[in-house]
């Protein structure tokens, strides 16, 4: 996930939330304790001001203070920075900085968007054609579900969470159950890519095997062991106090309670594939047809998303204020946001079994509609010989014709 504290400057200012503490409960009058983009602005008493050094950032001075006015009726007025600025730049500069600092998050909720769009339509034809209802599309539907849950909810707890300073102060309860919610939606879509190298490797390996038990297997992957390792996250994060604050929006060890899992399920997927190039490279070299080791090269790359496998292309973040670190929050934002996007054209769009039951649907509508002028002939079936070598690796048509 594109965390706003892996920026220095956003996590100094996260760091300096920990400092507000609770308006006293007495017969004074006081503006509430507060934050901003900026940090934290305590309880300050009714008709004075509240001044704290400037906040950490490039352009400003931190030698200079930031005051608040608290009015008369207890209400906070709008705080002034004017005097931070090391050189009285206009107030274009500031949101330009502020831009930045949120740049791969504004990435990161386009390229999800973009996901949502076209996962939703995918999941639309799956469902709509009978003749789709396969285990491995099964299979699919359930990945791509996964995909669209972790999409949604990457935007609502960005937007309502992340970008909002108060209720990273505040903590109220829902903003760490929109948080548990994200880690099992997350934690689901890794047991998803791993039920697809599962259910291709067994039928692969044992090919007359019915697949019926595997959905069982996979579903009870898929839905139900995130939802235990979540609970027991869950449960032991609530527990601490070092790590039970900023609605667990930072990162903590206790997270690998989750990812330990995630991280082993995508090697076994690394090993799947391995396993399955290699018999497929044995069946391709029984047919005599030039260009087998291509369609091999090709059916490589497309299960290569599939099973989550250019995940391993992150193992490592560059150090916080290298040049690189930018680069690697963005290229992360645009991976994981547009990985449903991926999947969905590569799997739905570009699948030959989809265009051809499309190209049916289609015709029959074009035969109905100009049967009684003569003027359409539906055209014939598309042939599946090619098909059904890929049906026992990946079910995609356009990997290997």
């Amino acid at each position: 996930m594109s965390d706003l504290s892996d920026n220095p400057h956003l996590k100094a200012l996260l760091e300096s939330s920990l400092s507000c503490v609770k308006t006293p409960d007495d017969d004074d009058l006081y503006c509430n304790t507060t934050s901003d983009f900026f940090g934290c602005w305590n309880f300050t008493r009714a008709g004075t001001a509240m001044t704290k050094p400037c906040p950490y950032l490039p352009g400003f001075n931190t030698k200079e203070m930031a005051y608040k006015n608290c009015s008369e009726n207890g209400t906070w007025e709008r705080a002034n920075y004017m005097k931070c600025r090391m050189t009285r730049e206009i107030e274009e500069d500031l949101n330009k900085e502020v831009l930045n600092a949120f740049r791969h998050i504004y990435i990161s909720l386009v390229g999800f968007s973009i996901s949502i769009t076209l996962l939703v339509i995918s999941l639309f034809i799956f469902f709509k054609f009978r003749q789709l209802r396969c285990d491995r599309i099964t299979l699919h539907k359930n990945l791509f579900i996964s995909y669209l849950l972790t999409a949604i909810m990457y935007i609502l707890y960005n937007v309502l969470v992340i970008m909002d300073g108060d209720v990273l102060h505040d903590q109220p309860i829902w903003c760490v159950v929109l948080h548990v919610i994200t880690q099992y939606c997350v934690v689901s879509n890794f047991a998803w890519m791993f039920c697809e190298g599962v259910y291709l490797h067994t039928i692969m390996v044992k090919t007359f095997i019915t697949g019926k038990w595997l959905i069982i297997v996979c579903t009870v992957i898929g839905w139900v062991c995130p939802f235990v390792l979540v609970g027991v996250y869950t449960a032991v994060r609530a527990s601490s106090k070092d790590d039970n604050i900023l609605c667990w929006h930072q990162e903590s060890t206790l997270q690998w309670i989750m990812y330990a899992p995630v991280v082993a399920s995508i090697f076994l997927n690394l090993i799947f594939l391995c396993n399955i190039v290699r018999l497929l490279i044995t069946k391709l070299r029984q047919i005599p047809e030039a260009g087998q080791t291509r369609k091999a090269t090709r059916a490589t790359l497309i299960l290569i998303p599939l099973l989550g496998i250019q995940y391993l292309m992150f193992p490592i973040k560059p150090e916080e204020g290298s040049s690189w670190e930018e680069v690697y929050l963005i290229a992360v934002a645009l991976h994981l946001s547009l990985q449903g996007a991926f999947v969905s054209i590569i799997f739905c769009f570009c699948n030959g079994e989809v265009i051809t039951v499309i190209k049916r649907k289609w015709a029959l509508h074009r035969e109905s509609t100009f049967t009684s002028k003569g003027r359409y002939r539906a055209p014939s079936t598309i042939g599946t010989t090619s098909y059904t070598l890929v049906d026992h690796m990946s079910g995609v048509a356009t990997s290997v014709t």
